[in-house]
Parts: C-alpha cells; structure tokens; sequence
C-alpha cells in the first residue's frame, strides 16, 4: 500500500509539470491515439493559461496527499477519501464534457484513467482500515 502511495504520488507529479510544461503536446498525443482508435475531434488547445495553472497545482496537491498518507496509512487514511474525491470528480466531469460538448477523445481517457484510480483509492482506503488491527480467521 506504501508502495503505491508513493507510484501515484510520483506520476501524478510526472503529470502535472507535463501538463503545465507541455501542454498543448499532451493534448495533441492524446488526440493522435483517439484518431488511431476512431475518434476524429481533436482536444481544443490550451489559450487559457489559468487552467493550466490550475491542473498544476491539482496534480500537485493530490501528489502530496499521497505522500502524507503513505507515511502512516492508518492515521492519516482520510486523505485517501479526499484523493477518491478529486479522481472521482474529475473522472465525471470528464465524462459530462465527452457527452454534453464534444467527443473529445482527451475527455474519454481522462474519464476511464480518473474513474480507475478514484476505485484504486477505494481500494486503499479500505485497506488502510486494516493496518494495525488482526486478521480474523475467516
């Protein structure tokens, strides 16, 4: 759990200085393998520089949520809830742009990756409720 506490903390500071330093780079990759599975509506480009800002400190914060709680899972396991919170609520907002705006490849893939890692915090939120107490035999 420590081990992956601190993966998810190192790729999504990965991401956000990508997303901040290459932005318009990310996107255009991302619509290259949507035109390589079908999808033709490129991501609009980044001319707003806030949200660039924005997803920055985002990837960031989440980032040191992880480092925190991977430090001692059990005291601090409510950060991994505000974690599923972030990944949950950017995995729907994605899928509302893919279904409401357009159907940007970028805004699929983020709903698919986000929507995985919200369930991968479930996952270590209910196994941080383990630590330190015996297993029952089951």
């Amino acid at each position: 759990m420590v081990a992956s506490l601190r993966l998810l903390a190192a790729c999504f500071a990965v991401v956000g200085v990508l997303f901040v330093a290459l932005p318009d780079q990310v996107l255009d990759a991302l619509s290259d393998v949507g035109e390589w599975l079908g999808n033709d509506t490129r991501a609009p480009g980044t001319g707003a520089r806030l949200w660039l800002a924005l997803s920055f400190a985002y990837m960031l914060a989440i980032a040191a949520i992880c480092l925190v709680a991977q430090a001692d899972v059990a005291r601090y396991r409510p950060l991994i809830l505000i974690l599923f919170v972030a990944k949950a609520s950017s995995s729907l907002a994605a899928l509302a742009f893919f279904l409401f705006d357009e159907r940007v490849f970028a805004y699929l893939l983020n709903f698919l990756v986000d929507g995985a890692l919200a369930a991968a915090a479930v996952w270590l939120w209910a196994l941080a409720g383990r630590v330190g107490r015996p297993v029952e035999p089951g």
